[in-house]
């Protein structure tokens, strides 16, 4: 059943693989090897060629499924657990040491019901500076293409779409003491790369969909203010800046709201969350930190549905159920993300599921990237419920 990728494949390293038969579906191999069928998809996407990404299905082409490395569990007297070190004091973790420069692979996955799409990017995060007033400044650069499901942008109003934003980068965010993003510091310098942006549009393109993008944004860069209302809608910027660079609690738990944006939505989705961190550091010595809770929002069923452009099986004032999971690793000099996972959802008529999921591109040690990616195949399932209210 498994196969070493020694000469079948031509990835540039070497994987354990599936080999595809007749009739193979995600979800019968998943029953087959005993691992979800989302978390089976999301490390073979996050390894594999684009054109090899895996949606609802297998696509017809595709021969071998990208699998995770089989971990050996050492016996619990040999292992070694180190603790964490606070280096700010008890308890803290900071961004006082987080002078980076890492570029990492980003992979969006969004369900609606059955219909799954993903999008695909590399973002480079880089230290700039910190304020007097305890402020951190980092510089967020979008590399290369976006890539929606298995391609690069091809209708006109992807490709017009995908131009517009890349007047967006490089973005400079502002990040307060909590680790939490809370501004964008270079608004000019985006406001002048627009304008010369939309020049170029117009040179190639022509029709109604140009002047409703040009609306969207030169609405969203009247100010730095609607800029970052704009960008308040960003996962990569709440995902990696999220509140967990604080101080914790002699428990190590914090208890709080936090909100995520979904599609269309004009207003972020909150949730009432347990953040702890573990004091210990897992066995590739990173430290971890798990974010756990439940939908603690006001609006109903059909308040979700209606902003969603969802039809509706009957109107209900009845508040849907939801979830929030997140899972961090840091590199425990730096305190920086080393790789997470962050998924939420909203029960409705039609499911809602948002996921991002990042990963350290930079880090050249191939055992411990292969070690690391355990967080793209485990289920984030700790042995006590300490996320239920």
């Amino acid at each position: 059943m498994y196969i070493s990728d020694n000469q079948e494949l031509s990835y540039n390293k070497s994987f354990l693989t599936y080999k595809i038969k007749k009739g193979d579906t995600l979800q019968s191999v998943a029953l087959e090897l005993e691992v979800e069928p989302r978390t089976l998809r999301a490390y073979h996407n996050m390894h594999c060629r684009i054109p090899d990404l895996i949606e609802a299905d297998f696509k017809y082409h595709l021969e071998y499924l990208i699998l995770a490395p089989e971990k050996k569990e050492l016996p619990e007297e040999e292992r070694i657990q180190n603790e964490v070190v606070f280096n700010d004091g008890a308890s803290t973790i900071s961004l006082n040491y987080a002078h980076i420069n890492n570029t990492y692979g980003v992979l969006y996955t969004i369900e609606s019901g059955e219909k799954i799409h993903t999008l695909k990017q590399e973002i480079n995060v880089k230290w700039k500076a910190k304020s007097d007033n305890g402020f951190y400044f980092f510089e967020v650069t979008r590399i290369g293409n976006i890539y929606i499901n298995d391609a690069e942008a091809g209708s006109m109003a992807q490709v017009i779409a995908e131009k517009a934003s890349a007047a967006l980068y490089p973005l400079l965010v502002v990040v307060d003491g909590d680790g939490k993003w809370v501004y964008i510091n270079n608004f000019n310098q985006i406001k002048e790369r627009w304008e010369e942006i939309k020049t170029q549009i117009i040179k190639e393109f022509r029709g109604d969909s140009i002047e409703k993008y040009f609306s969207i944004y030169d609405t969203n860069l009247e100010s730095s203010d609607s800029l970052f209302l704009s960008l308040s809608q960003d996962w990569f910027l709440n995902a990696f800046f999220n509140g967990i660079h604080t101080h914790y609690t002699s428990s190590l738990v914090i208890n709080k709201q936090l909100d995520f944006p979904f599609i269309v939505t004009a207003k972020n989705i909150n949730y009432q969350v347990e953040q702890r961190l573990n004091k210990h550091l897992d066995r590739d010595n990173f430290i971890v930190i798990e974010i756990m809770g439940k939908l603690d929002d006001e609006r109903t069923k059909t308040d979700f549905e209606q902003e969603l452009g969802l039809v509706s099986k009957e109107f209900s004032e009845q508040k849907p159920t939801g979830n929030y999971k997140a899972k961090y690793f840091l590199n425990p000099n730096s305190y920086i993300v080393e790789a997470l996972n962050l998924t939420c959802d909203i029960a409705l008529d039609v499911p809602q599921k948002y996921e991002i999921t990042i990963s350290n591109l930079d880090d050249k040690d191939e055992q411990v990237i292969a070690s690391r990616q355990k967080i793209f195949v485990e289920e984030i399932k700790p042995k006590k419920k300490w996320w239920s209210f």
